[in-house]
């Protein structure tokens, strides 16, 4: 069932279930890509981090460069450029993931809300079914006869 048909009408029971167990697993799903990205981001930080040093370390001993430039120059190198574009690659996901997980938040919040609505829309009572006796003059007003529906001046006077 697509949302968008229906405007009007309340879901169904068995739509509104279908609905809220694919929302819960879209957020389960987006809860692993969080882990995911996670994972993926702490690895490609450790791995750039470790290769920076490495090539400051070779820099400054086996190259004889000065502390201070060491690091700028070791930014530079195409490998470590390389794992910081990973890194950042792998932030970029991570930050992707976590704004999915906020947006499936919202999305589920606005389903709850209509399988609210739904409800009530589908317990609301406007006037009893037809096979439900009535007592006389029932839903009436005081000035209008049962019998004919005619307005009369007061239903005290008929």
């Amino acid at each position: 069932m697509s949302f968008g048909e229906n405007t009007i009408q309340p879901l169904l029971i068995k739509d509104a279930r279908e609905a809220a167990h694919k929302a819960s697993e879209l957020q389960r799903g987006v809860e692993n890509a969080i882990r995911d990205a996670s994972r993926s981001l702490a690895e490609a930080e450790r791995q750039y981090r470790l290769k920076l040093t490495t090539r400051i370390l070779h820099l400054h001993a086996q190259d004889g460069v000065a502390w201070t430039a060491c690091g700028e120059m070791a930014r530079g190198d195409k490998d470590v450029a390389d794992l910081r574009y990973e890194r950042d690659v792998a932030r970029g996901m991570l930050e992707a993931a976590q704004q999915q997980a906020f947006r499936y938040g919202a999305d589920r919040r606005d389903l709850h809300r209509l399988i609210e609505w739904s409800q009530r829309r589908d317990l609301r009572t406007d006037d009893p079914p037809l096979h439900w006796e009535r007592p006389e003059g029932a839903g009436v007003p005081a000035n209008v006869n049962p019998e004919t529906g005619e307005v009369t001046a007061s239903r005290a006077a008929a």
